[in-house]
Protein backbone atom coordinates (compact mmCIF):
# COMPACT_ATOMS: atom_id res chain seq x y z
CA UNK A 1 0.00 0.00 0.00
CA UNK A 2 1.01 3.34 -0.60
CA UNK A 3 2.03 6.15 1.93
CA UNK A 4 -0.45 8.04 0.82
CA UNK A 5 -3.07 5.21 1.54
CA UNK A 6 -5.62 7.03 3.88
CA UNK A 7 -6.77 4.76 6.80
CA UNK A 8 -9.75 2.79 6.59
CA UNK A 9 -10.55 4.83 3.46
CA UNK A 10 -13.31 2.23 1.66
CA UNK A 11 -14.27 2.44 -1.73
CA UNK A 12 -17.98 1.00 -2.52
CA UNK A 13 -18.45 0.10 -5.85
CA UNK A 14 -21.89 -0.80 -6.88
CA UNK A 15 -22.69 -2.78 -10.37
CA UNK A 16 -24.95 -3.15 -13.25
CA UNK A 17 -28.26 -2.41 -12.34
CA UNK A 18 -28.14 -1.82 -8.30
CA UNK A 19 -29.86 1.38 -9.23
CA UNK A 20 -32.44 -0.81 -9.63
CA UNK A 21 -32.28 -2.33 -6.64
CA UNK A 22 -36.03 -1.74 -5.66
CA UNK A 23 -37.25 -4.03 -8.26
CA UNK A 24 -35.61 -6.96 -7.38
CA UNK A 25 -37.74 -9.34 -5.14
CA UNK A 26 -35.22 -9.85 -1.74
CA UNK A 27 -37.39 -11.57 0.55
CA UNK A 28 -35.30 -10.71 3.71
CA UNK A 29 -36.23 -7.03 3.00
CA UNK A 30 -38.44 -6.45 0.04
CA UNK A 31 -38.57 -2.67 0.21
CA UNK A 32 -34.97 -2.04 -0.15
CA UNK A 33 -33.51 0.87 -2.43
CA UNK A 34 -30.08 1.89 -3.50
CA UNK A 35 -30.19 4.90 -1.16
CA UNK A 36 -31.45 2.88 1.79
CA UNK A 37 -28.82 0.56 1.25
CA UNK A 38 -25.93 3.65 1.07
CA UNK A 39 -27.32 5.38 4.24
CA UNK A 40 -26.46 1.69 6.26
CA UNK A 41 -23.48 1.25 4.61
CA UNK A 42 -22.38 4.67 5.63
CA UNK A 43 -23.70 4.50 8.95
CA UNK A 44 -22.02 1.65 9.62
CA UNK A 45 -18.81 2.72 8.25
CA UNK A 46 -19.38 5.91 10.13
CA UNK A 47 -19.43 3.69 13.46
CA UNK A 48 -16.44 1.62 12.38
CA UNK A 49 -14.75 4.93 12.17
CA UNK A 50 -14.33 4.55 8.64
CA UNK A 51 -14.56 7.01 5.70
CA UNK A 52 -16.39 5.71 2.24
CA UNK A 53 -16.79 7.16 -1.38
CA UNK A 54 -19.56 5.31 -2.77
CA UNK A 55 -20.41 5.12 -7.00
CA UNK A 56 -22.61 3.21 -8.86
CA UNK A 57 -22.14 2.40 -12.63
CA UNK A 58 -23.41 -0.12 -15.24
CA UNK A 59 -20.19 0.66 -17.18
CA UNK A 60 -17.39 -1.73 -16.08
CA UNK A 61 -14.75 0.71 -17.71
CA UNK A 62 -15.62 3.38 -15.13
CA UNK A 63 -15.73 1.06 -12.25
CA UNK A 64 -11.88 -0.10 -13.34
CA UNK A 65 -10.88 3.51 -13.92
CA UNK A 66 -12.09 4.42 -10.49
CA UNK A 67 -10.30 1.73 -8.87
CA UNK A 68 -6.78 2.22 -10.59
CA UNK A 69 -7.73 6.37 -9.65
CA UNK A 70 -8.48 5.57 -6.15
CA UNK A 71 -5.80 3.22 -5.70
CA UNK A 72 -3.22 5.19 -3.59
CA UNK A 73 -6.78 6.87 -1.48
CA UNK A 74 -8.55 3.82 -0.30
CA UNK A 75 -7.30 0.72 2.10
CA UNK A 76 -10.36 -1.46 1.19
CA UNK A 77 -12.96 -2.19 -1.45
CA UNK A 78 -16.68 -2.89 -1.02
CA UNK A 79 -18.07 -4.19 -4.12
CA UNK A 80 -21.52 -5.70 -5.50
CA UNK A 81 -20.82 -6.25 -9.09
CA UNK A 82 -24.06 -7.66 -9.96
CA UNK A 83 -23.46 -9.79 -13.53
CA UNK A 84 -19.78 -8.74 -13.32
CA UNK A 85 -19.27 -11.19 -10.53
CA UNK A 86 -18.61 -13.69 -13.30
CA UNK A 87 -17.94 -12.02 -16.45
CA UNK A 88 -15.58 -8.83 -14.76
CA UNK A 89 -12.25 -9.66 -16.31
CA UNK A 90 -10.77 -6.56 -16.13
CA UNK A 91 -12.02 -5.78 -12.47
CA UNK A 92 -10.98 -9.35 -11.31
CA UNK A 93 -7.29 -8.48 -12.85
CA UNK A 94 -7.21 -4.97 -11.34
CA UNK A 95 -8.46 -6.09 -7.78
CA UNK A 96 -5.46 -9.00 -8.28
CA UNK A 97 -2.70 -6.74 -9.12
CA UNK A 98 -3.20 -3.85 -6.88
CA UNK A 99 -3.52 -6.37 -3.37
CA UNK A 100 -6.00 -3.84 -1.97
CA UNK A 101 -8.60 -5.70 0.49
CA UNK A 102 -12.05 -6.51 -1.01
CA UNK A 103 -15.16 -7.84 0.03
CA UNK A 104 -17.79 -8.69 -2.72
CA UNK A 105 -21.55 -9.51 -2.07
CA UNK A 106 -23.61 -10.56 -4.92
CA UNK A 107 -27.42 -10.18 -4.71
CA UNK A 108 -30.51 -12.14 -5.63
CA UNK A 109 -32.22 -13.69 -3.87
CA UNK A 110 -30.09 -13.85 -1.20
CA UNK A 111 -26.50 -11.67 -0.76
CA UNK A 112 -23.23 -13.95 -0.87
CA UNK A 113 -20.45 -11.85 1.01
CA UNK A 114 -17.34 -13.59 -0.57
CA UNK A 115 -14.25 -13.54 1.46
CA UNK A 116 -11.30 -14.85 0.81
CA UNK A 117 -12.14 -18.75 0.51
CA UNK A 118 -14.73 -18.18 3.15
CA UNK A 119 -18.69 -17.93 1.74
CA UNK A 120 -21.12 -15.84 4.58
CA UNK A 121 -24.91 -16.94 3.35
CA UNK A 122 -26.99 -13.53 4.31
CA UNK A 123 -30.60 -13.01 2.66
CA UNK A 124 -30.34 -9.04 4.27
CA UNK A 125 -28.27 -6.95 2.59
CA UNK A 126 -27.98 -4.46 4.88
CA UNK A 127 -26.21 -7.41 7.10
CA UNK A 128 -24.37 -8.54 4.55
CA UNK A 129 -22.83 -5.03 4.19
CA UNK A 130 -22.36 -4.64 7.72
CA UNK A 131 -20.47 -8.03 7.88
CA UNK A 132 -18.61 -7.03 4.32
CA UNK A 133 -17.82 -3.75 6.12
CA UNK A 134 -16.65 -5.25 9.42
CA UNK A 135 -14.35 -7.67 7.78
CA UNK A 136 -12.62 -4.90 5.41
CA UNK A 137 -12.32 -2.46 9.31
CA UNK A 138 -10.42 -5.88 10.54
CA UNK A 139 -8.04 -6.32 7.45
CA UNK A 140 -7.52 -2.88 6.93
Amino acid sequence: MSDHTTSKNVLIIHGPNMNLLGHRKIEANPNITLDKLNRSLRKVAKSLNMKVKIIQTNDETKAATTIQRQRNKTSGILFFPGPWQKSGYVLQDILKLLSIPFVTISVGEKAEVLQGLHNIYEADLYKAGEIALTHLSDSI
